[in-house]
Formats: structure tokens, C-alpha cells, sequence
């Protein structure tokens, strides 16, 4: 469990050391809005395709625990790029193999820890919360940093933080993957069948047929994440527009980082009482009303204090999201579950949210990029009432395998 706990955090500085100043790096190489937005919709587009890939490989080929560490080496490695005086489109290109390569991290982390706790929606936020910690302290330490180095140092600490987190991956017990293959060893003396019949998309399509009801959900998460991605990347270009430089940038992203925190432990001890399915419309029309406020204000103060609400609530959105792939999949089609979950808000939302949000953001302004993407939020959090499971979520560690409180997956 410490290892764990160390890769929960390493993944979180990786965040806060990178994801969060990309935006802003590129506008210091020239990139305007709307470019900005296609090179972060591409890697977006990028991290989509290969997120179910990488999802088949943790629960089918290789493990979690190994495919996370097939994933992170091209990402750090490529990070380089964007400090490199190269032409754009290697730029651009850099930024797809970053995307497809370090998106999974946290997806794969999930898919190594939620089928092991005994209590997932009060454990699983204990996890999470540590990314968050570790985000905050690294965006707004790598913020002061930035303000003197400027923000192509950023690549190179994403790199040591990448290495740190291919280290602490090394020493987590195998779990899961010790499971596949005790029971890959017994289907093949013929005692038993490890999982159904798979067709032509693999895991993917068997998750999908177990589950029917999760296209629903994934339509849910993509609705919700239109306005939440589109936040994440154009709340850095507000505040660099209003005057802030690289440390107001970083407090910013530390802030919305630190205020997960007690967030995530709020959303794990509602998720234990409501369920998910009334969890996640308060906290999404919670998250709406932060990005309204943004098209109104126009001092970075009153912004950072929004920022620690939309934290907050940005933690019940991923928690009810992650814990309702838990209860709806069975433990062995845990990566699948939690990498369609991201490729869906951090990529496929993603993609539209930075395409469409540039030209918005280029033509109306705040307002243009903001309003949409509040509209989108709530839109999201209404179907997510009606399609969520209502139950609360716990894990049969001993099984394996997530199962609701007090009923099984429909």
C-alpha cells in the first residue's frame, strides 16, 4: 500500500508540473488561441484512441502494473520536445505522444487499487486525494519556479517526475496481475474460463456487453467534461490575460488541485450515504456556476477563491465517475472500465471542448468558451441522475470483484 499511495502522488505531480502550464507554454512559442486549441484537441484526440488500447492491455495482455510502465517512457521522453527549438508541427507531435502515452497513468493506477479495497467510496477518495496533494504542491511550487526559468523548464521536470512514478510502479504488489495469471494457469489445465468469449474490440466490447447501460454513462461523462475540460485549459489563458505570469498561473492550478482534497473526502463520505447518482448532478451545476463567475470577474483574487470551489467540486464529478465504473464492471474489466472513463472526459470531451473552445475563445471571449461549456456541465449532470446507479459503492476485496452495497449490477 505504500507504493501505492507513493504513485497516487507521483501521478499528481506529473499534473501539476505540466498539464495544467501547456496551455500557456504554448502561447510563450507563438501558439495563438485557436492553434492552442487544435494541438491540445489533437492530443486529446490521441489520448482517446489510445486509451481503450491501453485498458485492453492492462486487463487482457500485460497487467496493469506492467502496461503503466510501457506508457510513461515515450511520454517522458517526448516531453523534451516542447522545450526544443523545433518547428510547430513537431511540436504538435510531441504533444500527441505526451497525451497518448502519460494520459493513462491515472487510469491504470485506478484500475490497480479499486478492486483491491474493502470500502471503495471512502478508500478510493483516501487514494485519489494524494494526486490531488501532489498536483497542488507541484504547480504551485513549479509555478515560483517557472517565474524564474520560464515555462520551457516544465518539460524537464515532467520527465523526472515520470521517472519517479515508473520507479514507485516497480514496487507495487502485483495484485490483480498475480490473479490473471493464477487463473490464466488453471483455464489452461482446464478447470476453468477466465472471461467470456471476446469479439473483434477486445475487452472493450465485452464491457460493453455486460453492461449495456454504460454508453449511457459514458454519454453522461463526455457531456460533463465539455465544461470541465474546457476550464482546465482556458482558465490558465484567462488569468495570463488579465496580467498573471507563471506563479498566478501555478497558484491557480494549485488552488483548484489542494481544494480536491477535502473535496475528495466530502464526495467519498456522500457517495457512502446518496450514491453517485445524486452526488454528481450537485456537484456538476456546482462546477457550472465557478465557470459562469469567470466571464464576470476580472481580478485574479476573486478568481483563485472560485478556483478552490471548483476544486472541490470538481472531486465529486471524478469520484462519482470512478466509482460508478466500479459498481457497473466486474473486477477483471476494471482497466477497461476506468480507461473508457478517461478516453471519454479527457479525451473525446476533451478534443471538442479545446477545438471548439479556441474558435469560442478567439471570437466571444470568456463568455463564449465559459457559457457553453457551463450549459454543457449541467446538461451532463441531469443525464447522469437518470442513468447512474443510486447505490453506494463497496468492494469485495477478497473476490476481487466490485460489487453495490446492497444489490448487484443491472
Amino acid at each position: 500500500m505504500r507504493w501505492l499511495r507513493a504513485l497516487y502522488v507521483s501521478n499528481g505531480l506529473a499534473i501539476g508540473a505540466l498539464y495544467g502550464f501547456v496551455p500557456v507554454l504554448l502561447q510563450s512559442r507563438g501558439f495563438e488561441p485557436a492553434l492552442i486549441g487544435l494541438t491540445t484537441g489533437l492530443g486529446s484526440l490521441a489520448y482517446a484512441i489510445a486509451l481503450p488500447a491501453w485498458g485492453h492491455m492492462g486487463d487482457i495482455v500485460s497487467g496493469p502494473r506492467r502496461t503503466l510502465q510501457l506508457a510513461c517512457i515515450p511520454a517522458a521522453i517526448f516531453a523534451i520536445g516542447l522545450s526544443a527549438p523545433i518547428p510547430a508541427v513537431a511540436i504538435i507531435f510531441c504533444q500527441l505522444v505526451i497525451s497518448a502515452g502519460g494520459g493513462p497513468t491515472l487510469a491504470l493506477t485506478d484500475a490497480m487499487a479499486v478492486p483491491t479495497l474493502a470500502n471503495a467510496s471512502r478508500e478510493y477518495a483516501r487514494l485519489r486525494l494524494l494526486t490531488s496533494i501532489g498536483a497542488a504542491s507541484a504547480a504551485i511550487g513549479c509555478g515560483f519556479l517557472y517565474a524564474r526559468t520560464g515555462y520551457l523548464a516544465a518539460p524537464f521536470v515532467y520527465f523526472i517526475t515520470m521517472a519517479v512514478t515508473v520507479i514507485c510502479v516497480m514496487f507495487v504488489p502485483l495484485g490483480r496481475d498475480s490473479e490473471r495469471r493464477r487463473m490464466a494457469r488453471r483455464a489452461a489445465e482446464g478447470r476453468v474460463q477466465v472471461a467470456p468469449e471476446r469479439g473483434r474490440f477486445g475487452s472493450v466490447g465485452e464491457a460493453l456487453t455486460v453492461q449495456p447501460r454504460l454508453v449511457d454513462v459514458l454519454v453522461s461523462v463526455t457531456l460533463v467534461f465539455l465544461g470541465v475540460m474546457a476550464a482546465a485549459t482556458y482558465i490558465s489563458i484567462r488569468i495570463s490575460d488579465l496580467g498573471g505570469g507563471a506563479a498566478e498561473v501555478g497558484l491557480s492550478n494549485g488552488i483548484g488541485s489542494a481544494a480536491e482534497v477535502p473535496g475528495m473526502i466530502l464526495a467519498g463520505w456522500l457517495v457512502g450515504r446518496i450514491g453517485t447518482r445524486l452526488v454528481l448532478p450537485v456537484a456538476a451545476i456546482g462546477f457550472a456556476a465557478c465557470m459562469l463567475s469567470w466571464i464576470v470577474l476580472v481580478d485574479e483574487g476573486p478568481i483563485m477563491v472560485t478556483r478552490f470551489a471548483s476544486g472541490i467540486f470538481f472531486a465529486g464529478i471524478f469520484v462519482s465517475f470512478v466509482l460508478t465504473m466500479a459498481r457497473m464492471l466486474p473486477a477483471r474489466l476494471q482497466a477497461t472500465g476506468q480507461t473508457l472513463f478517461q478516453a471519454a472526459c479527457f479525451g473525446v470531451a476533451a478534443i471538442v471542448a479545446n477545438v471548439v473552445g479556441g474558435v469560442l475563445y478567439a471570437a466571444a471571449g470568456p463568455l463564449g468558451v465559459f457559457g457553453a461549456g457551463a450549459v454543457c456541465t449541467v446538461a451532463g449532470g441531469l443525464v447522469g441522475l437518470v442513468v447512474l446507479p443510486g447505490v453506494a459503492v463497496t468492494t469485495d476485496a477478497g473476490a476481487g470483484s466490485a460489487l453495490p452495497a446492497s444489490a448487484p449490477a443491472s
